[in-house]
């Protein structure tokens, strides 16, 4: 099924692309299906003890496949991630107009961005996970750069792109050395590692996950996102792309439990998160922005949550990933609707919505109120369960962790009470609205009331929110979600909570501020144009023309490059040669090698190149390979011949040299043959798996049809590099041509000029 689902996807892709814009907004009815499909058969492992699994091998020895499982993690963020996309795309068809131009490349691209997602959230293999992980950096990339035409669109994207793929190479690093330290790839099956490297692995996946989830001071690139169209807000910000990070960090804790740099380094990520990302959002005036900050700092918070290791903290981690995800997308599309009906999101210019917009009003009231920990909403008891796990802290990691909970949740209440005064308080004339349109209010509508049926229904909730959170910490499996927990401490804190909340969000909303500049996105935007200039600059110096250079730092750069691999050699491994006449052609090889290397007249290295390779065809027949020694003699008698009638229009010696760059030439070619010494060695020393010789022989006979394995491997095996070869022999063949064939001389030029041409 999770193969067919995948394929769904792909397919529904595909047809959005085929039908293009003339389909206008029938794409988003395309995109949609696929969606609900998943959300669907996730629905159905919620709870439950299934976990399907899909595997598809890549190459067997190296341990890589495409694999995966969808447990009660996965099954979790399928409903959230699918769900939630089904209502965005339901949404896409209200927000968009019929004739909107590229309409079709975004329904597809935003697909895309739900498949990548999809993948990633069902990931069993850390290779698996890092490919859908990057897929989501580029979609993510193409959609907010959505309107190309916009300078700001276009800086705002390649932002996002530059600091989540930097993130996916830090992962790639992160993964390397975990896979290492674990012995495996699954992730199901990894164990808890310690030691130097699990700890390096640690930080660099924590980073990774700090730039995917907007993190601090990688946070810069999501209040740039909120350029794109609000449906890519909505569904980016609240359930997908920021929830990456977070997924990873879930999936990431088990194994990095015992590293002593996991916890305070996840914990100051969140806890400078949380309380940077709120005063962000109180001194905003953009209402997206303002929920855009406010994501920062509840990624910041669950973060921190998931990084205590604590069962508790794990549970109310898990209960606000999924109750984030329905509030934040539920404001989001209030937002987007807000702005299509008005034409502003500037809560300076918005007056007596309430009125004019009530349904809307109503969604927003109760979303803000699930987001502000109010009761009776899926907010509060998740919000509850984060205030009793920090109470069952003790010590300085009580108090640390406490201050970031209660802080951040005062002024998260705060920033929401603004909000929900700024754009649909009174103040003054009403603005005019538009029409109302039912494909944005619908979505919008279910989401908000999915806040309040949560609260309804919480044992059910608890049922799903349970295996997700103890697949991650197993101590989470006696936890459960509260409607009433009575006049207890939590509660308490929680009651104070809203009430100083509510008086920092009314004074701050009396105030009129200025708006603020955006310093750290102008940074980052200021450190990649000076990395984009100094490499213009460095590639102006480097790239210079001398091909002698190049060919010098190349060969310099493979042989420092092969240091390493020197403590890689097993001496018992190596060996002289099969046959004395392998040393003596080898010998021979290496004499007219240096010959050719010093000889003064290019005729004469031309030969002793061509008896290099004829010492070389030598070996291939000691080694019996008759075929290869053929090929070579053919390939050293066209090129002998090309060199011969191409060198013939050139001066008959080399260009004077000096003693220094003589011997720079020769400490370069001496490097780079003992660096493919060493590589060769070490590889000798290390041998990877078993040579498959007899399967290849078998199916070399069975399917390629032919007893001669060499051929077969030419031209079924390595088809494609063997048309790659032949093609680079007809391009050398073009060029010996224009090298010796006549050039027509020039009518106005003299009859010697043309003499000397010919």
């Amino acid at each position: 099924m999770i193969w067919a689902l995948l394929c769904a996807h792909a397919v529904a892709c595909i047809a959005i692309v085929a039908l293009g814009d003339r389909a206008g907004r029938g794409v988003f009815g395309v995109a949609a299906v696929p969606a609900a499909i998943t959300t669907v058969w996730a629905a159905t492992l919620l709870g439950g003890d299934e976990a399907p699994t899909a595997q598809r091998q890549w190459v067997e020895g190296l341990d890589l496949s495409f694999t995966f499982a969808v447990g009660p993690l996965g099954a979790l963020m399928t409903v959230i991630v699918s769900g939630i996309g089904f209502c965005v795309f339901v949404y896409s068809a209200g927000y968009f107009s019929a004739g909107t131009p590229g309409i079709a490349r975004f329904g597809a691209t935003l697909l895309a961005f739900s498949t990548a997602m999809v993948g990633l959230v069902w990931a069993d293999s850390i290779w698996t996970l890092f490919i859908f992980w990057e897929l989501t950096s580029i979609t993510s990339f193409l959609l907010v750069g959505h309107k190309s035409t916009s300078a700001a669109n276009r800086a705002a994207a390649r932002r996002a792109l530059l600091i989540t793929v930097s993130g996916g190479l830090a992962l790639l690093a992160g993964f390397v050395l975990v896979a290492d330290s674990a012995g495996t790839a699954r992730l199901s099956e990894m164990g808890a590692v310690d030691g130097t490297t699990a700890t390096v692995a640690a930080v660099l996946v924590m980073c990774a996950a700090a730039t995917k989830s907007a993190q601090v001071p990688f946070h810069v690139w999501l209040p740039g996102a909120m350029a794109a169209p609000t449906p890519v807000s909505a569904y980016l910000h609240s359930a997908t792309m920021v929830k990456a990070g977070v997924l990873l960090v879930a999936l990431a804790s088990p194994v990095f439990a015992d590293v002593s740099a996991w916890t305070p380094l996840g914990v100051a990520f969140g806890g400078v998160s949380v309380m940077w990302g709120a005063i962000g959002a109180l001194r905003q005036h953009d209402a997206k922005l303002i929920l855009a900050w406010g994501t920062i700092s509840q990624l910041g918070l669950i973060i921190t949550l998931l990084s205590v290791g604590s069962g508790k903290a794990t549970f109310a981690a898990i209960s606000i990933v999924t109750a984030h995800a329905i509030f934040k997308a539920a404001l989001f599309m209030v937002v987007g609707e807000i702005d299509i009906r008005t034409g502003t999101r500037d809560i300076r210019e918005l007056s007596g919505l309430h009125r004019t917009m009530p349904l809307t009003f109503a969604v927003a009231a109760v979303s803000a109120a699930s987001m502000a920990g109010v009761p009776p909403l899926l907010g509060f008891p998740a919000k509850e369960a984060a205030v009793e796990a920090v109470l069952g802290l003790s010590g300085a990691e009580q108090w640390s962790v406490g201050v970031i909970v209660i802080a951040g949740s005062v002024l998260t209440v705060a920033y929401t009470t603004r909000f929900l005064l700024g754009v649909f308080a009174t103040n003054g004339e009403a603005t005019e609205v538009a029409a109302q349109r039912t494909a944005m209010t619908a979505p919008l509508a279910v989401l908000g009331a999915l806040s309040l049926v949560g609260f309804i229904f919480l044992d059910q909730v608890t049922k799903i929110v349970k295996p997700a959170a103890t697949q991650v910490n197993k101590k989470s499996d006696v936890y459960k979600l509260i409607q009433w927990p009575g006049l207890t401490d939590a509660f308490m804190i929680s009651a104070g909570i809203v009430a100083v909340g509510l008086v920092v969000g009314v004074v701050v909303a009396r105030r009129s501020g200025s708006t603020p500049r955006p310093l750290g996105a102008r940074a980052v935007d200021s450190l990649i144009d000076a990395v984009l200039i100094g490499a213009t600059r460095l590639t102006g110096r480097v790239q210079h023309g001398s091909l002698p250079v190049y060919v010098a730092t190349m060969a310099a750069t493979a042989a420092l490059a092969a240091t390493p691999f020197l403590w890689a050699i097993d001496t018992d491994a190596l060996y002289k040669w099969d046959s004395p006449a392998q040393a003596v052609l080898a010998g021979l090889a290496v004499a007219t090698a240096i010959t050719a290397a010093r000889v003064g007249s290019r005729l004469g290295a031309a030969v002793g190149l061509g008896g290099v390779g004829l010492a070389v065809s030598g070996l291939f027949v000691a080694h019996g390979a008759p075929d290869l020694a053929l090929t070579q003699l053919l390939v050293e008698t066209v090129v002998v011949v090309g060199f011969v009638i191409g060198l013939g229009h050139l001066a008959r010696q080399f260009p004077p040299v000096g003693d220094l760059w003589r011997t720079v030439r020769i400490v370069v070619s001496a490097m780079a043959g003992i660096a493919v010494a060493v590589a060769l060695a070490a590889s000798a020393s290390n041998p990877t798996g078993q040579p498959p010789l007899e399967a290849i022989a078998q199916e070399g006979v069975e399917d390629g049809g032919g007893n001669n394995l060499v051929n077969v491997i030419l031209t079924d095996i390595r088809a494609l590099d063997t048309l790659g070869e032949v093609v680079v022999l007809l391009v050398v063949a073009v060029g010996i041509l224009a090298l010796v064939r006549p050039q027509k001389a020039d009518s106005a030029a003299p009859a010697l000029d043309a003499e000397v041409t010919l």
